[in-house]
């Protein structure tokens, strides 16, 4: 957390920090967030969204909640910093706890983490009660990161995450983004596809031929939505228009698909992908399953492109 003073007159050296303005410095682009320390919020209290070209880091040592904060600009950080006084939640300190990391880590979607200012003292207070079943005392710095590996092995995702508790003179090294180069190979791009959305969403595609089925999976900050749909095929009237049917039940039939790749005009928006799951007419007034844009990179939608061409062919 950040703490600037509240300065005025014309002749002052410092520079105002407004929340939720952005700024620069050098090459870097600086958002700050409003950040709550464990009383009422205030604008002197801030965390910072860093951009660096397509990177992303979201430094967030020392708060404890982000009032009104807009989600979608903490989505899919290369690195996110978090301070984490405890293990167990102890809002007294003004700062979140590790639990409380693990649900923001899956919750921005932030694929490397870094923890910062552990202490764990007040987690001796846990110890006089014999029924918690978390750590009941301070630990070593190896010892709460084989805690945590502990935990990710069982709720990571299969690896997707990765929390490493920082140690002093410890350097992060951004992960170069490989697949930069592989845009004019010739290699297919597989029966399955996952990409990661701009803002809110990651989904995954799997296409199954022999079965004649399409499986979406779509996943926000809080719900997976995961789907299938029968005879998967292009729209006769468009390449980059994906349909589905419901699948046949003993009684009825389940929602249609229909995903429409929508590339931008402008070289500086985002390509769309809007998926439409549909309950079909018989549900008329119903609320649909999922109806929503995915806003994605240039090489994830030439990606999509490719899978589609790939995968499905006109019905």
């Amino acid at each position: 957390m950040s703490k600037f003073p509240q300065l005025t007159g014309r002749r002052s050296a410092f520079k105002f920090i407004e929340p939720n303005r952005p700024f620069t410095t050098g090459p870097f682009t600086v958002i700050p967030v409003v950040a709550n320390h464990g009383d009422s919020p205030s604008p002197s209290s801030v965390i910072y969204i860093v951009k660096y070209h397509d990177k992303k880091i979201v430094m967030g040592w020392d708060f404890l909640s982000l009032p009104n904060v807009d989600e979608n600009q903490l989505w899919n950080p290369d690195l996110l910093v978090l301070g984490t006084q405890t293990y167990n939640p102890h809002p007294e300190t003004g700062m979140i706890s590790v639990i409380d990391a693990y649900e923001l880590v899956r919750r921005w979607n932030a694929k490397d983490c870094y923890l910062v200012h552990y202490s764990g003292l007040l987690d001796f207070k846990e110890s006089k009660n014999e029924w918690f079943k978390g750590p009941p005392a301070a630990m070593t710095t190896s010892e709460l990161q084989k805690n945590i590996d502990s935990h990710l092995k069982v709720s990571g995702d299969n690896g997707r995450f990765r929390i490493t508790v920082a140690n002093e003179g410890m350097l992060w090294t951004a992960k170069e983004n490989s697949h930069l180069g592989e845009e004019n190979n010739n290699n297919p791009i597989g029966n399955v596809i996952e990409v990661e959305g701009l803002e809110k969403y990651t989904f995954k595609i799997e296409n199954d031929s022999k079965a004649n089925k399409v499986r979406v999976t779509i996943e926000d900050r809080i719900n997976r939505h995961t789907m299938q749909f029968d005879k998967p095929h292009k729209d006769k009237n468009s390449e980059f228009i994906i349909r589905g049917q419901g699948e046949q039940g003993v009684f009825s039939r389940g929602p249609t698909l229909k995903m429409e790749l929508v590339h931008s005009e402008s070289k500086d928006s985002p390509t769309t992908l809007k998926i439409l799951v549909d309950k079909g007419k018989i549900l008329v007034g119903k609320k649909d399953v999922f109806h929503d844009d995915i806003l994605i990179s240039d090489f994830d939608a030439n990606r999509l492109e490719k899978f589609f061409q790939e995968n499905f062919r006109s019905n």
